[in-house]
């Protein structure tokens, strides 16, 4: 781009800064080769849990016994599932402490009878229980009756040590602790007559019912695993005979009980030292209920984002962990894959393909969604037939940890490495643009706006030993030629005006002397003529020559500008049938230089408006004052200057006057180069312009102003 006589485009500082930007295909080829690292980590531990499986469920092969603990006939039972617990219960009635297991309760009952849901847990050796009972009219015990079945209350049906049946009933007299006793037979009386504090208890009453949660041992269920829970609803508090029973067993081929849904305590404890760090081992048999677990992956962090090395953690360090912790996927959340279903029985493609005998692996989101669990399965085989599966998932959390320092320390470096680079880069280039502005400066020094050599060149930088020398050196040489071949220049005409005047004045002698002895006048005019106009030439170009040494010697005194220029224009006015109209502010012009040049810088002007004025026409002479520079302004009507032609017009030897019809050819474009200078030696400067009408051109000398004033 071109702006005025500057091109406009990027500097080289820019360029190499734009260069150096390719550097930043370092990080980038880094984060790819981490990815790819990743993913052939991914792989490695998916295929080492898959051999991991693979020797578990070796190690279990033929152990039909791990699978089957039931007798026969308590496989036919309904089921009631044991959830693990996240923690102890707090026996209130309400279902704040189960975290949302509640919404997984079993609904049983059926009108006119009582409904209720119930949902069993495990914890800490305990079984916990919450059930609800819809019942709008609740009959509690009363506690002068010995008999406890004339109220509401519910029944539990278990075998305890040595298959033994036992009964255990609950009462409430309000909202508050229940009550537990063993029973006979029939329900009806205590035995032996106090309270069974193996189960504990607690109820709350509404308008809709009430909620009992209640808690008793793990270990009363003994080998078989069986327990039956039923509802007693009593309606009318005066005559308390039981209405309704709802029962979690069917009414036949049932008798009172339903299977425990629980996993196997040997197969749980064989697989307890098989257990790795941030994994988790599932124990499956055919129908995929859940027989052991061990390990967990719930609340795993990745090593940096842990809580109290976050506390330690200053802000930047925090700021960088979760920047590099986006980008190898990481989340600063803990991993939660806790689903209480899932801890009796699961439904995955993967375990239905190692049950059917093929073992894989696979990569699964967590049940947050948030972090990425890979899963190995192989199946469990007694002889050719398969008893079981064993499942291993594993968080990728040691993957993108160790993935995210190996990029921290790659960030790090590459950042440490581009700004060391950037700043080098920079440094480089201020200080190559600086040599090359310094140059370009220097070089500039060398000659003034219209090409003449200065007399003292100076360029910097010549003793380097790089390109840029080499580049200050030629251009010191060159401008050296130049200077001397300019003063060669200036030394013609001088030279020339001696050893032409002296061959001239024998010239004009001789003709003196044929006129003298009666030669042709008229050719002898002619030849006198000619030598006159050689005479003038040459006398113009050594005028040109000598100007600057003229310019320089002469005095400066305070010139009264208004008084000369009114005195010139009257005596222009004489000799010249044009009319000039001048225009002067009313106080006087002051500035300091030679009157003699100063007129002859107004000859010039003057001549030249003269030579191309339009006959008929005025000429306009303006003096006017703006701050520090006085303007003298002289403007004629004729024809306007090209546009391209402005800047050459004070060159040396530049002239118009080919144009004119009375151009004679004596004319050699010295007298606005002559005017020119005369402006700058007076420290102004000298401009030309077309008239906005276009007809006509305006020639501005421009001189500052002195601040003495004469009397």
């Amino acid at each position: 781009m071109k702006l005025g006589s500057r091109i406009i485009g990027p500097r080289l500082g820019s360029k190499l800064l734009l260069t150096g930007c390719v550097l930043l295909l370092i990080p980038w080829l880094g984060l790819q080769s981490l990815r790819a690292m990743q993913q052939f980590l991914t792989a490695g531990q998916a295929e080492a849990q898959r051999l991991t499986a693979s020797g578990i469920a070796t190690l279990l092969h033929g152990r039909r016994e791990l699978f089957d603990d039931n007798p026969s006939p308590a496989n036919q039972l309904a089921e009631l599932p044991l959830y693990p617990l996240p923690g102890r219960i707090l026996l209130d009635g309400f279902a704040e402490d189960w975290q949302g297991l509640e919404r997984h309760s079993k609904r049983y009952g059926t009108a006119p009878g009582p409904t209720f849901s119930l949902i069993l847990g495990t914890s800490e050796e305990r079984i916990y229980g919450l059930l609800k009972v819809h019942d709008t009219s609740p009959v509690y015990r009363h506690p002068a009756y010995l008999r406890l079945d004339n109220s509401d209350h519910v029944r539990f049906y278990f075998k305890g040590a040595g298959n033994s049946e036992e009964r255990l009933l609950i009462t409430f007299e309000g909202s508050g602790k229940t009550t537990a006793y063993t029973v006979d037979e029939d329900w009806r009386i205590a035995t032996p007559g106090k309270p069974d504090y193996r189960l504990q208890g607690h109820v709350d009453i509404d308008e809709q019912g009430y909620s009992i949660e209640f808690s008793l041992p793990l270990s009363i269920l003994g080998e078989q695993r069986q327990l039956g829970l039923a509802v007693v609803d009593v309606d009318d508090p005066q005559q308390r005979t039981i209405t309704h029973i709802s029962r979690t067993f069917p009414h036949i081929n049932q008798g009172h009980y339903n299977r425990v849904l629980i996993r196997s305590v040997a197969t749980e404890a064989l697989i307890q030292g098989l257990q790795k760090e941030e994994a988790q081992i599932w124990v499956f048999d055919r129908s995929l209920n859940v027989r052991a677990i061990a390990g967990g992956l719930d609340n795993q962090r990745e090593d940096y984002l842990n809580t109290e090395q976050q506390r330690a953690t200053p802000l930047w360090q925090s700021l960088i962990d979760a920047l590099l912790g986006k980008l190898v996927g990481a989340s600063p959340e803990g991993l939660k894959d806790f689903n209480p279903l899932q801890t009796l029985s699961r439904d995955d493609a993967l375990l239905h393909a190692a049950i059917s005998g093929v073992g894989s692996s696979q990569r699964r989101p967590s049940l947050d969604g948030r972090h990425e669990i890979i899963a190995a399965a192989q199946p469990i085989f007694a002889g050719d037939t398969v008893i079981g599966a064993v499942l291993i998932e594993q968080s990728t959390a040691t993957i993108l940890s160790l993935q995210r320092q190996s990029l921290q320390q790659i960030a790090l470096l590459s950042l440490l490495s581009l700004s060391v680079i950037v700043i080098v880069l920079l440094l480089f280039s201020a200080r190559l643009t600086w040599r090359i502005t310094r140059l370009g400066s220097d070089t500039e020094k060398a000659s003034d706006e219209w090409g003449r050599m200065q007399q003292r060149v100076h360029i910097r930088g010549i003793y380097a030993g790089d390109e840029i020398g080499d580049l200050s050196r030629n251009i010191e040489q060159l401008l050296a030629r130049l200077h001397r071949y300019q003063q060669f220049l200036s030394a013609i005409p001088r030279t020339l005006r001696h050893e032409i005047n002296n061959p001239l004045n024998t010239a004009s002698t001789s003709l003196e002397h044929l006129q003298s002895q009666g030669g042709d006048t008229i050719y002898i005019d002619s030849a006198q003529r000619g030598l006159q106009r050689i005479s003038a030439i040459v006398d113009s170009l050594a005028e040109a020559a000598c100007l600057e040494d003229a310019l320089s010697s002469d005095e400066i005194m305070p010139i009264n500008l208004s008084t000369l220029l009114s005195t010139y224009v009257k005596n222009q006015r004489s000799g010249y049938p044009l009319d000039i109209e001048l225009t002067m502010p009313k106080e006087d012009v002051w500035i300091e230089g030679s009157d003699i040049h100063i007129e002859q810088l107004l000859d010039k002007l003057f001549d030249n408006a003269v030579d191309f004025a339009t006959q008929g026409t005025n000429l306009e002479i303006e003096l006017a004052v703006e701050k520090t520079h006085c303007l003298i302004r002289i403007k004629n009507e004729g024809p306007p200057l090209a546009e391209a032609e402005i800047p050459e017009l004070f060159q040396l030897f530049h002239s118009r006057r080919h144009s004119l019809p009375t151009h004679s050819g004596e004319h050699l474009g010295l007298g606005l180069y002559i005017a020119r200078l005369i402006c700058e030696r007076h420290g102004g400067d000298l401009k030309a312009e077309n008239l906005p009408s276009h007809d006509g051109v305006v020639f501005i000398a421009t001189l500052p102003l002195t601040t003495l004033v004469q009397q």
